[in-house]
């Protein structure tokens, strides 16, 4: 059970309390001092407080044990930071005893330092979770419900999030609101809200419409993940540009000599816009097959003909400035012996 906490004076403290059947545990202070990702910032005040109210009540603790995630993997006896006798310390000696003793577990021998505020838990043998919760003197938080595990988000497939594109280019409502941070940039050139899109295509996995608490946004989450797969661009609130440089690699040292050229593919290696061209490609067609000498490759090569169809950018280096929007009509599906022609051809042009 999740509680809030309030110091004698009343003033609630920012610290992550849960109660359980013979346990309180205070979760570990986190980020950096002063800066937006910091967490549980009164850790030593909740702790105080906790202390204070148990030596306060005729409850009798058993010791204090760490409780981060790789010390629950330890026997309890190497967890444990102090025991029942250290509760006859004062409360500030005892902190500093809880303290020193944390930051020591898990270091290599012979260093120094360590994290002092690691996530505890107390031990109140013989008191349930709602005896702990009234000698705390703190109420329950409200409960939210969890956010759907990533197993469930990554069956978000590319062609949800292109209806969620087309809907929201559209004009379609969602609870969303507006993007802070990043932008999806849509095939037309229009910046979407990355979280309204992922939002969008989830209905189609869970069959009712998504909130914002469902699921998280933001690098190495699966909804940018699962956005950029699709093909589209995600980018900063202040970048100006429609989509970003890619390497070329060893593949490319046939243009090697030719800067502009070599512009040229930089421009066209962006996968996951390969992939939505294709897959816009298939839908307008049946298949894939080369626009310029019109072979259907499956047919000729195989059920895995489809993997020399390679996706060639038309737009002239002198338009490739990062502003212009890359629409898919931009785009071509070319075989890789009429891609090469083709690269050959601007070569000699330029």
């Amino acid at each position: 059970m999740r509680i809030a906490i309030s110091d004698d004076d009343g003033n609630a403290l920012d610290a992550k309390i849960d109660v359980e059947p013979e346990a309180i545990i205070l979760h570990s202070r986190g980020g950096a001092r002063g800066k937006p990702n910091e967490r549980n910032t009164d850790y030593r005040p909740a702790l105080r407080t906790i202390l204070t109210r148990l030596y306060a009540s005729d409850a009798v603790a058993s010791g204090v044990w760490l409780d981060s995630t790789v010390a629950r993997q330890w026997p309890m006896p190497e967890r444990q930071l102090v025991n029942a006798s250290d509760f006859d310390l004062p409360v500030d000696d005892l902190i500093s005893l809880i303290g020193r003793n944390g930051s020591a577990k898990g270091q290599a021998k012979g260093t120094s330092g360590g994290n002092s505020t690691k996530r505890i838990l107390i031990g109140v043998p013989g008191r349930s979770a709602t005896d702990l919760l009234s000698l705390l003197g703190s109420n329950p938080i409200a409960s939210r419900e969890p956010r759907l595990t990533a197993e469930v988000l990554r069956r978000v497939a590319p062609e949800m999030i292109d209806e969620a594109v087309e809907a929201l280019e559209a004009g379609a409502a969602h609870a969303f609101g507006a993007s802070k941070d990043y932008d999806v940039l849509s095939p037309s050139g229009i910046r979407l809200p990355p979280k309204a899109v992922f939002g969008i295509a989830l209905e189609k996995v869970i069959g009712r419409p998504a909130r914002p608490t469902d699921f998280s946004a933001g690098w190495r989450q699966p909804c940018f993940d699962i956005i950029q797969d699709a093909g589209y661009d995600i980018l900063a609130k202040d970048d100006s540009s429609s989509f970003a440089d890619s390497q070329i690699d060893d593949e490319d040292s046939w243009t090697e000599g030719h800067s502009k050229l070599g512009q040229h593919r930089r421009r066209e290696r962006k996968p996951g816009r390969a992939r939505l061209k294709k897959r816009r490609f298939i839908e307008e067609h049946g298949y894939l097959f080369c626009e310029r000498c019109r072979l259907v490759p499956t047919p000729e090569l195989g059920p895995f003909g489809d993997a020399c169809i390679e996706v060639h950018h038309t737009v002239s280096v002198a338009e490739m400035d990062g502003k212009r929007p890359i629409r898919l009509r931009d785009l071509q599906c070319l075989c890789a012996n009429c891609h090469r022609i083709v690269h050959r051809e601007i070569a000699h042009s330029e």
